[in-house]
């Protein structure tokens, strides 16, 4: 897959992954997914894996963090560890 390519595709999928104030877990959850999203495409990862990996990332630093994202853009199953992990499904 050609670097244009994958720009164009990641920027439009950020589209779904809205903007946080400077400095805030919102946007390290952007600019993550902007890097590893890049990587995956190259590995045949979905956006979904991507994403759930990212969540996954930040809620071990920050477990109080409420990402946000399209969910309807962003297929989620509706159980899973995703939603666990983003607080939808109570343990």
């Amino acid at each position: 897959m050609k670097r244009e390519e994958m720009v164009r595709i990641v920027k439009s999928e950020l589209e779904h992954i809205p903007k946080g104030s400077k400095g805030s877990t919102q946007n390290r959850l952007r600019i993550y997914y902007n890097a590893w999203r890049r990587k995956d495409l190259l590995s045949g990862k979905s956006k979904e894996e991507t994403l759930e990996k990212v969540v996954n990332k930040l809620k071990k630093d920050h477990p109080d963090f409420n990402p946000q994202f399209d969910e309807d853009f962003f297929k989620i199953p509706k159980r899973g560890p995703l939603q666990r992990l983003v607080g939808w499904i109570r343990r």
